[in-house]
């Protein structure tokens, strides 16, 4: 048994046990009752004994105080009523168990009532329904407390799974797409036949498993969950300058206009921007292979806004399927820090992707 049940159950009995003292003094001098006073003290002292295991065993604490309760009214069957109502599962069993209390303690209480009317009668049983009212909805309260910590717990791993899977997604995404476009930049560019098939081959087996991705985050049901970014720490520079040779080495040509204000170590809107760069290199890898790119940094007045901007494609797309959820994570994640997000394209052909993110200043 649990430690703090063991000390409110044995306060609970200590102070019905002092009632039930103090009800035999009041009983002793008022002439109620038939039993004699070392019965009564008996009775109440060994019903209350009972009440150290009322959390355990909460009927059988209930039928001794009731046996008990035949002798003189006790205290301890109000500590057993409320560990009734509190300790028992099934609503059925509980209300039918304080029926049988009703009835079974009914005479005692009757012959204890007769020199002062039918109110006192009246009086203690419902107090006695009272005590097992109280214990009820004790019960129902920590039934709805659990549901609601069980709920919370499952929205957390949730959302921690939701997390990891657009993670996931980000990171094998950018990745697949470079690798696709380095292997159809070698098909074209080699003149050797075996080198082109296995280029063709690279080019489709990455976009298999991204296909293939896709459908395991969508059965992770992860396009629902939410996160503020990634947790990488390096420095925010450095990390878009890798981002920009990555796709220079695939062939896209990149200039960036602008620049991050150092922070160290970054915080969650320098992650954030590196996320919207990804999301938009790869995107111009995937639809329009060769189209010049802009990258644009401003970091000013409180704010980072960036945008990846790219013109007319110039060579087919790639075919790398587009699952939505690049995208849907970003605008997600912006959200969370109070920015905003527009995809659109342009008039020239193009297309462009930009974000302004908030800083929080202390």
């Amino acid at each position: 048994m649990e430690p703090a049940r063991t000390r409110i159950d044995v306060l609970v009995a200590s102070v019905c046990a002092v009632g039930g003292l103090l009800l035999v003094l009041f009983r002793a001098g008022s002439g109620f009752g038939w039993a004699p006073t070392w019965a009564e003290t008996a009775a109440q002292l060994g019903a209350a004994a009972l009440l150290l295991a009322r959390s355990r065993h909460p009927l059988l604490v209930l039928a001794g105080c009731v046996l008990a309760g035949l002798v003189t009214p006790v205290v301890a069957v109000l500590g057993a009523a409320h560990a009734t109502g509190l300790f028992v599962a099934s609503s059925r069993t509980s209300i039918g168990a304080m029926l049988a209390t009703v009835t079974f303690t009914w005479p005692t209480w009757l012959l204890t009532s007769e020199p002062t009317g039918p109110s006192l009668l009246w009086a203690g049983i419902l107090i006695i329904l009272f005590a097992y009212a109280a214990g009820r909805l004790q019960r129902i309260q920590q039934e709805a407390d659990t549901e609601a910590s069980v709920r919370a717990e499952a929205q957390a791993r949730a959302a921690e799974r939701a997390a990891l899977g657009r993670d996931l997604h980000d990171v094998v995404s950018h990745r697949m797409s470079y690798a696709v476009v380095e292997a159809e930049v070698l098909g074209t560019a080699t003149p050797d036949d075996e080198v082109r098939r296995a280029a063709r081959e690279i080019a489709t087996s990455c976009r298999a498993a991204l296909a293939e991705m896709r459908t395991v985050l969508r059965a992770l049901d992860v396009a629902g969950g939410t996160t503020a970014g990634g947790t990488g720490a390096g420095d925010t520079a450095a990390e878009l300058e890798a981002r920009v040779d990555e796709a220079r080495r695939a062939g896209q040509p990149v200039e960036v206009v602008g620049a991050v204000a150092a922070h160290t170590p970054p915080d969650v809107v320098d992650r954030t921007a590196v996320r919207v760069v990804d999301e938009g290199l790869t995107n111009v890898l995937r639809h329009a292979p060769g189209a010049p790119t802009t990258i644009r940094l401003a970091d000013a007045d409180g704010e980072l806004r960036v945008s990846v901007e790219n013109g007319p494609p110039t060579a087919p797309p790639t075919g790398l399927p587009a699952g939505g959820f690049g995208l849907a994570g970003l605008r997600e994640r912006v959200a969370l820090l109070g920015g905003t997000v527009d995809a659109a394209p342009l008039a020239t052909g193009g297309f462009r992707l930009s974000a302004v993110l908030p800083r929080r200043t202390a």
